[in-house]
C-alpha cells in the first residue's frame, strides 16, 4: 500500500490542506486530538468551530499549527473535510459542508441519518452504525451498505471493517488500550489527513494500521496506561 510522498519540488499547500469542523461547549478537546493527529501529516490544517464559544476557540488556538476560520469561505480551497469530532449539541448545519472529499465521525453521523453524502468516509462503532443504517456491523451489512450510498465505512471495533462497497478489508492491529476517550478522534483526524493526498480507501484502510501499530508501540512502553494525545503523537513515529 503506497501512500502519498511530497515531490521534491512541492510548495506549501500542495501536501493536503484540511479542514476540521466540530467542537462544543461540552467537547472542546476532540477537534484538538484530531488536529494533533493531523498536524503532521498535512501542510495546512484548518478549524472551523461547531458551535460559537470562545473557550472553544482559545483553546483550539493553543495548538500552534491550526489556523482557526470565522467562515466557511475557503472550504473550496481544502483536499479534505472532517465533520463531527465533538460537535455535541452545537447547532452547526452539515449540509453547509460541500467538500470534495467528506469525512464523518462522532456527532456529525448523526446529522447524516437518511442522506449519507455520496462519496464520504464514515468511521462508526457498533452503535453508530446501527443507529445510521438500523443493523447490526457484520461484514456483509458494512459492505452492503457501502455499496448502497456509495460512500466508504470504517466500522470500528475489536475487529475493523472497512468496505468502499466491493472491497472488504479488516484490521486487528491494536489493543484495548484504545478503548480511552478521544482514540476515535485520533482516528478520525489520521483518516482525514490522509485522505487529503491519498484514495480514500487506501487512506481509510492505512489510518488503521498506523493507529493500531502506533498503539502497539505505546503499549510496550506504558502497559495499558497511555492515553489519546499521547496516540496523536506516536502516530508519525517510524519503527
Amino acid at each position: 500500500m503506497k501512500l502519498h510522498i511530497p515531490e521534491k519540488d512541492s510548495h506549501k499547500g500542495e501536501n493536503g490542506k484540511l479542514l476540521i469542523v466540530g467542537g462544543s461547549k461540552e467537547y472542546h478537546g476532540a477537534p484538538m486530538l484530531a488536529i494533533l493527529a493531523a498536524r503532521r501529516f498535512v501542510d495546512l490544517i484548518y478549524f472551523y468551530p461547531g458551535e460559537n464559544d470562545h473557550h472553544l476557540i482559545n483553546a483550539v488556538k493553543t495548538i500552534p499549527e491550526v489556523i482557526v476560520l470565522h467562515d466557511l469561505r475557503k472550504i473550496d480551497e481544502m483536499d479534505c473535510v472532517l465533520s463531527g469530532v465533538g460537535l455535541g449539541k452545537g447547532k452547526f448545519n452539515a449540509r453547509q459542508l460541500e467538500a470534495k472529499k467528506l469525512v464523518i465521525d462522532g456527532d456529525g453521523l448523526k446529522r447524516i441519518k437518511g442522506r449519507v453524502p455520496k462519496n464520504a468516509i464514515l468511521t462508526p462503532h457498533e452503535g453508530e452504525f446501527r443507529m445510521l443504517f438500523g443493523r447490526s456491523g457484520t461484514e456483509n451489512n458494512v459492505k452492503e451498505m457501502a455499496n448502497l450510498h456509495k460512500c466508504i465505512i470504517l466500522k470500528k471495533g475489536a475487529v475493523d471493517i472497512i468496505s468502499n462497497g466491493k472491497e472488504i478489508v479488516t484490521n486487528t492491529v491494536h489493543n484495548v488500550g484504545m478503548t480511552k476517550g478521544g482514540t476515535g478522534d485520533v482516528l478520525a483526524g489520521l483518516v482525514a489527513a490522509l485522505a487529503c493526498k491519498n484514495d480514500s480507501f487506501t487512506a481509510t484502510v492505512a489510518a488503521t494500521k498506523i493507529a493500531g501499530n502506533a498503539g502497539n508501540r505505546l503499549k510496550k512502553r506504558y502497559g495499558y496506561n497511555y492515553c489519546a494525545s499521547d496516540l496523536a503523537n506516536e502516530l508519525a513515529v517510524r519503527k
